[in-house]
């Protein structure tokens, strides 16, 4: 069962502003999350809190996971998305 998905308003703002197939390889990636979120594969969790990081070329999403819900939390580059977590 895949669990739901729930972009916050700042990584769903960010989202809209990329480039469309930038946007569509990152909303694929977002669906086999919600398929199986814990999957060594797809995401890992970061040492510094609950919360798990997904890579898609040089763009980063993290989210946890709360119950039957994935919550997008940030969605950014590489570089920079480390410094808000």
């Amino acid at each position: 069962m895949a669990l739901k998905i729930e972009i916050t308003a700042t990584p769903f703002k960010y989202l809209k502003s990329l480039d469309k197939p930038t946007r569509k390889r990152i909303t694929e990636k977002l669906n086999a999350l919600a398929e199986d979120p814990t999957n060594i594969r797809l995401s890992l969790p970061l040492s510094s809190s609950e919360k798990r990081r997904a890579r898609v070329g040089s763009y980063r999403i993290l989210f946890t996971i709360d119950g039957d819900t994935l919550t997008v939390s940030d969605i950014g580059p590489r570089g920079q998305i480390y410094r808000k977590a």
